[in-house]
């Protein structure tokens, strides 16, 4: 574990090795409630899985040299991020965020009570070359534009890394002891380091101009359709609806809603749905149907029916595999 990393865990948390390969740092009552669980896997690679609620709030400042490597996936809640030369935004549930190759300097900031859930790899990126040659894998330059990768490390970026969510998601929810833990784990790792090799290779798409070339206040309008979506699960509102709320057109919600999410606001508020339904299939003991229901699926067979063609398993089975 990079010495930073540890130093921090220390002043904030009390560690507990599981001895599955896992630390575990339960936060000080003082501090907040929850786990930073943190695995090391091969490559110089860390996995890091966040379930923490601060108390008061909480913020630290950091400063990575340009080596440092970090994806990070926001399965719920929130983090704000203020870095010196790529500004400020939010990691938001269904966000992933991927470090520029540079040095880095900021500060991250959790609000006072509200959880936050998100599974982090950690490494570097010569760690990486190095890892990826192991695998048979070309190195592969950077093809970023810098703006890109400013909005990319602030997790705005939702069609590039989109890809990576999943397995990372898959990563947080994987409870289960067993002898093939760790090799489950290196396999999403991988997984999720093959969207980021896809998005690294990438050739920038020439600007035509063709774009929602969205305002500030539509951007704002539009982050807040999740959470309005969630809030109302069990009586969804329609796109008519969510459009007169938002101020603005049916067709300039769902143009600027896939432009900055990567997917139509249906598909995105499913995901998230059956997200939350996996986290709690893994992390309750509450039935099916209460989960289903909890989701926002007015039946079990619905919910069922959905679950199944997303993750290709029943609730039932999932749990027993996950848990």
């Amino acid at each position: 574990m990079d010495a930073a990393y540890a130093a921090y865990y220390a002043s904030i948390a009390q560690p507990d090795d599981t001895g599955d390969g896992t630390v575990r740092h339960r936060l000080h009552p003082e501090v907040g409630d929850g786990t930073i669980e943190v695995t090391s896997l091969r490559g110089g690679f860390d996995i890091v899985r966040y379930d923490v609620a601060f108390t008061g709030g909480h913020e630290i400042r950091y400063a990575f040299p340009g080596d440092h490597f970090e994806l990070e996936h926001c399965v719920d809640g929130r983090m704000h991020i203020s870095e010196t030369r790529s500004g400020a935004g939010d990691l938001r549930a269904g966000s992933v965020a991927l470090s520029p190759r540079r040095a880095t300097e900021g500060s991250v900031a959790h609000a006072d009570g509200e959880r936050y859930r998100a599974v982090s790899i950690t490494g570097t990126w010569s760690g990486l070359r190095s890892h990826l040659a192991d695998l048979g894998v070309d190195a592969v330059p950077d093809n970023r534009p810098d703006d890109v990768a400013h909005e990319q490390y602030l997790g705005r970026a939702a069609t590039a890394l989109r890809p990576a969510a999943t397995p990372l998601a898959e990563i947080f929810l994987h409870r289960r002891s067993s002898p093939g833990r760790l090799l489950f784990l290196q396999s999403r790792l991988t997984a999720a380091l093959a969207a980021v090799v896809d998005e690294l290779a990438a050739q920038p798409e020439p600007v035509d101009g063709r774009g929602p070339a969205l305002a500030d206040h539509e951007v704002a309008a539009l982050r807040r359709v999740p959470d309005l979506l969630w809030q109302e699960r069990h009586t969804p509102p329609t796109l008519s609806d969510i459009a007169r709320r938002s101020s603005m057109s049916v067709r300039r919600l769902t143009t600027g809603f896939r432009a900055l999410y990567g997917m139509s606001v249906g598909e995105y508020h499913r995901r998230r749905c059956l997200d939350r339904a996996a986290e709690l299939l893994v992390g309750s003991d509450w039935p099916v149907g209460r989960v289903g229901h909890e989701v926002g699926y007015a039946s079990p067979s619905n919910f069922g029916y959905a679950f199944r063609r997303d993750r290709g398993t029943s609730p039932a089975r999932f749990r027993r595999t996950h848990s």
